[in-house]
């Protein structure tokens, strides 16, 4: 059950009940005061007797938990959870599949906990005060408890306008932190302490043939996509033209006739992006209906400024201005829940450290044979960049830890922009940790995808991101690819596997033999959105972006210099030109941070000054759409909607 939360546990006061409630404004809330802990919810009220028991996500073993319990029936999951806390008190998080944030409170033992599922798919925030600790599962409510609001972390906006995901739990605003992926907190009428109960753990690889693997893969692939199709409506996948997401939509569309509803988006206007025969041909063979959206330039700073003015915080995703328009379609046609294919190259991607490891067992000519294997090598490497290989995988992976952090500060300075402020770029190497991943038990190659998998991903805030855009347009955001018992399964494949110099994931390529065409399943490259994003950032919203950046008045003046920066990104068009992508992030970094920064400085007006396609994008690009359904239809069986200028 999805629930917005917000609350302190403070043993020497609690909150009076209207600040907590208006804490969940616009949301109408409920409210519980027990003994230290203070806590408003959204939703239905609560029925369990005993211990309070709230759920903010979804849980995936309902039936497996009851049959635990011997429980049957249709019980609430939050009542189901009480049962759990009563038999299994704080092994109770260990026994939980899903996205999920359980908050536990026992009065009479005066006793409790929270935690936050294994992988960190759903969000939670902590800032400890003076005040005791408040917590919330959205930032936004988490601020209006507070007395006042926190500074702007120096470090954070360094990794964010630096283009990098900061290491550990920090967030934007200094002060305040997630709760760790597989992490809870423990209540006593004392106060809080905290503790792990998940954490990746290093098991041997498989040993069994390579049909088997893939077929396990399949498998386990399979119950991870049935466990996230919808029992309140239909099921959205956004399915592109690649692997991960139609691999998702062929084991959905398996599961669950008719149900499914393929959510993708084509680009006319540029061929590198665009994947409109692929994916008509994946409707055509998985007999999928759904929508379409045919994306132009524009648009990309009205995306930035809706999510600014809904959440206060600056938009990660720069897809959003076409996605988000697909997903509200995709809602208005009875779509309840929108599965992705994210994970798929952390999961099942090259381990490429496996050289690393070679070279440490002192078997340094088995490394460099590997370095031929990985993928887009081809039949004939060449020995320049078998050499490059060899010394960023083999020689780099093998170095211990505490080496890296003696020349830390040059290898950040060396990749760092040249305009950042030298405070700034102190700030950067001062909390940078790119090699966080040696620091866990287990081989090199095992470690560098555990690290990915358990710490990267949510660190770069791709689940909070998905969270706040589904929410955006009323739906729920699942990943089958990140359930916890495939992670387990894909982090135990035999390293060598993995390696194929023809392609990226060939363990999944092959489970998905016979059930995906090949031309989809043994593609080797993918879209490239590079040129889609600079063109926006340069052409339709190039002037706002422009004149944005350029100010007399940057707010980001505190963090770059601005006469380098606009000469690096706006004077010249040689990064523009040889490295369209880097441009384009740094642009889109500097661009939604400013926003950002301007809005706590001031309030936005935020259509102002904006250009037509900008100011409007979201709400009134929206062509009209077919609402007839059937996969007999001409172009995949999907109703259209057309978003940007054209």
């Amino acid at each position: 059950m999805s629930r917005w939360l917000a609350g302190s546990f403070d043993p020497r006061g609690r909150l009076e009940p209207a600040r907590l409630a208006g804490a969940l404004a616009p949301h109408e809330a409920r409210t519980v005061q027990s003994g230290p802990l203070s806590v408003a919810f959204s939703g239905p009220p609560l029925t369990a007797t005993g211990p309070l028991c709230l759920l903010d996500g979804v849980l995936d073993n309902v039936e497996e938990l009851g049959a635990e319990l011997g429980l049957a029936g249709s019980l609430a999951e939050e009542d189901l959870l009480a049962a759990g806390y009563r038999r299994w008190g704080r092994e109770l998080p260990c026994r939980l599949r899903g996205d999920f944030v359980v908050l536990v409170w026992d009065p009479q033992r005066g006793e409790g906990l929270l935690a936050r599922d294994q992988l960190g798919v759903q969000p939670f925030y902590l800032c400890d005060g003076g005040e005791g600790l408040k917590f919330a599962s959205e930032l936004r409510h988490l601020l209006a408890l507070l007395p006042r609001r926190p500074q702007p972390d120096p470090a954070s906006v360094a990794h964010w306008i630096g283009v990098s995901s900061r290491p550990g739990m920090q967030t934007l605003w200094a002060g305040v932190r997630r709760l760790q992926p597989g992490g809870m907190l423990l209540f006593d009428r004392h106060g809080v302490s905290e503790a792990t109960f998940w954490a990746p753990r290093f098991e041997e690889p498989l040993d069994v043939p390579a049909v088997e693997l893939a077929a396990e893969v399949r498998e386990g692939l399979g119950r991870a996509v049935t466990r996230r199709i919808a029992a309140d409506g239909a099921t959205g996948v956004l399915m592109s033209g690649g692997l991960d997401s139609s691999a998702v939509a062929a084991l959905g569309a398996g599961a669950s006739t008719g149900q499914i509803q393929a959510c993708s988006a084509t680009f006319p206007d540029h061929p590198d992006a665009d994947e409109s025969e692929l994916i008509g041909e994946l409707r055509r063979d998985l007999g999928l209906s759904g929508v379409t959206a045919e994306v132009r330039t524009g648009g990309l700073l009205g995306s930035a400024l809706e999510h600014l003015g809904a959440w206060g915080m600056p938009l990660l995703g720069w897809g959003d201005f076409w996605t988000l328009p697909l997903m509200r379609m995709a809602a208005a046609e009875g779509v309840s829940t929108m599965l992705d294919g994210d994970g798929g190259d952390e999961l099942f991607g090259p381990r490429t450290y496996l050289l690393a490891d070679r070279l440490r067992a002192g078997r340094p000519l088995e490394a460099l044979r590997l370095a031929v294997e990985l993928p887009g090598g081809g039949p004939h490497v060449p020995r320049r960049e078998v050499a490059r290989v060899f010394r960023s995988e083999a020689l780099v992976g093998a170095i211990p830890y505490r080496l890296h952090d003696l020349r830390r500060k040059t290898a950040v300075e060396r990749t760092a922009p040249a305009w950042l402020r030298r405070r700034t770029l102190d700030d950067l190497v001062a909390s940078d940790d790119p090699f966080a991943w040696k620091r866990l038990d287990g081989p090199r190659w095992w470690a560098n995808a555990a690290h990915g998998v358990a710490k990267g991903i949510e660190e770069a805030g791709v689940f909070e991101h998905q969270r706040r855009r589904a929410a955006l347009a009323g739906l729920r955001a699942r990943h089958p690819i990140l359930d916890l018992d495939l992670v387990e399964l894909a982090l135990r494949q035999p390293p060598r596997a993995t390696l194929d110099r023809r392609f990226n994931r060939p363990v999944l390529r092959q489970s998905m033999a016979g059930l995906l065409p090949d031309a989809v399943r043994l593609r080797p490259g993918k879209a490239r959105f590079e040129r889609l994003i600079a063109d926006c950032l340069d052409g339709a919203d190039g002037a706002a972006v422009r004149e944005i950046l350029t100010a007399p008045d940057l707010e980001l003046g505190a963090y770059v210099e601005p006469l380098a920066m606009r000469r690096a990104l706006f004077d010249s068009d040689e990064l523009r030109r040889n490295s369209p992508f880097r441009w384009m992030w740094q642009v889109w970094r500097l661009l939604t941070a400013e926003l950002w920064l301007r809005s706590l400085a001031s309030p936005i007006d935020f259509g102002e000054g904006l250009p037509a396609a900008s100011r409007s994008r979201v709400e009134t690009t929206v062509a009209a759409v077919s609402t007839t359904f059937s996969p007999l239809e001409q172009n995949g069986g999907s109703s259209r909607l057309v978003t940007g200028n054209r």
